[in-house]
């Protein structure tokens, strides 16, 4: 605008100058009078031809890149009269358009992108290229158990406090791992990134997949235990047959020449028997039946395990204390198996032990919740990964299906648990679905 100010401004003082020069040279002289008049108008003339060949589609070219400038891709510049200036504002609204449908698409992407994120079941981290935490969508937060965006975001995986924050601080680009947190739960985290305005943005998708895993394993160790159960039980009662044949054989020799082999013969059948029953032990786990349901006292629970288990604790000299409510809690629980959850429990806790130490058991009212802790050796965090994991044992002659049972019953009651080491004190806590129905 101040640039067609200015040309008006020099056209107009031009044609004054000549204009003037006519009136106070040649105002007697008539012909060179109206020369110079003439020049004065063809002066004008000339300036108003510049102006719309030239200065004005300047002036409309300098006002679309305003409009690019303030990024206003809805506004096209109108024709003038001037074929190379009307040729490069028909690119120009060609390119507004272009860019305008192109911004369009991209802000409909990104809005469909945030419902995608926002909705996800899977939990989506998006950090910075400091490693800072930015974004978390809900189901992020849900299963990494924070209640707002604001007490991680702007930290790294190192300075937050949340259980899965060590395990996604070690992940690496292109890393795909599962992990498991103390109560049980597994998870697969994937590292990866995505490309905006050029540049690479970490991102970390977080999947709960315990439910889904744990049918794979249990289907696929069901399977197992069933061929190892027929094949073994075949073989080891035809072996058992032949054995008790022979030795009665033996025994019937007069001479006794064969006396020497017996002791092999019954090692033997010993042995038949041990791993009988340690098939046995496997097929019991897939046989467990749907719980039954019943109202129990909490703290009658707890007694009646204390006085199963309080003998083998006073051989090994261990200290079994039983801390319960005042207000009795009761339970809707198959009462058989979680009997037999909580022995188990407090047997893996003494034959950790050994000898000479304590084993507590706490009842809770809020929340609704059994704990049993001990004072053993603790439990190291690869261990612990690999806790519940089928056929898992860190005892020698361990089989591995103590804690596949404890889990399974525990699954089936909808309980939530956990195993860890706090303080160098091992707890088992059990949280019981107040839902639960008989």
């Amino acid at each position: 605008m101040k640039s067609k100010l200015i040309f008006w401004t020099i056209a107009a003082f031009i044609a004054c100058i000549a204009s003037g020069i006519g009136f106070l040279f040649f105002r007697e002289e008539p012909i060179p009078f109206w020369v110079v008049q003439c020049i004065a108008i063809l002066s004008l003339l000339l300036a108003t031809f510049i102006y719309h060949k030239l200065v004005k589609p300047y002036h409309i070219l300098l006002s679309g890149m305003q409009l690019l400038k303030d990024q206003d891709f809805s506004t096209h510049l109108r024709p003038v009269r001037n074929k190379d200036a009307n040729e490069l504002i028909g690119i120009f609204n060609r390119m507004i358009s272009q860019l305008r449908s192109e911004r369009l698409a991209v802000r409909e992407k990104n809005q469909f992108l945030d419902l995608l994120i926002h909705a996800s079941p899977q939990g989506i981290i998006i950090l910075n290229f400091d490693k800072q935490i930015v974004e978390v969508n809900p189901s992020g937060l849900k299963l990494l158990n924070i209640s707002e965006l604001t007490e991680i975001k702007g930290k790294t995986f190192n300075e937050s406090t949340f259980e899965l924050a060590p395990a996604l601080a070690g992940l690496k680009l292109g890393d795909d791992v599962m992990v498991r947190n103390s109560v049980n739960k597994i998870y697969r985290c994937i590292h990866s990134s995505f490309i905006d305005q050029g540049f690479k943005h970490p991102f970390i998708l977080i999947e709960e997949i315990t439910h889904e895993l744990q049918k794979i394993e249990k289907e696929s160790y069901e399977r197992i235990i069933r061929m190892m159960s027929h094949e073994v039980n075949n073989s080891v009662g035809a072996i058992g047959s032949t054995l008790n044949v022979v030795a009665d054989i033996f025994k019937q020799d007069e001479n006794n020449k064969w006396e020497y082999v017996l002791p092999a013969i019954e090692a033997s059948f010993d042995r038949c028997g041990h791993l009988a029953s340690f098939i046995s032990n496997l097929a019991q786990v897939i046989r467990i039946p749907e719980p039954t349901f019943s109202l129990i006292s909490l703290n009658e629970q707890a007694r009646s395990v204390y006085a199963l288990t309080s003998a083998e604790c006073q051989q090994r000299n261990i200290e079994l204390v039983l801390s319960l409510t005042e207000e009795d809690q009761y339970i809707h629980v198959d009462g058989i198996q979680f009997e037999q959850v909580l022995v188990n429990i407090i047997k893996n806790a003494y034959e950790a032990i050994g000898k000479n130490g304590k084993i507590q058991i706490y009842t809770h009212h809020a929340p609704l919740s059994i704990i049993i802790e001990d004072n053993g050796p603790g439990i190291s965090e690869e261990t612990r990964q690999k806790l519940f994991t089928p056929f898992f044992t860190t005892k020698s002659s361990g089989q591995g299906i103590g804690l596949m049972f404890v889990r399974e019953v525990l699954t089936n009651h909808q309980c939530k648990f956990s195993l860890t080491t706090e303080n160098g004190h091992t707890l088992f806590k059990i949280l019981f679905n107040t839902d639960t129905k008989p």
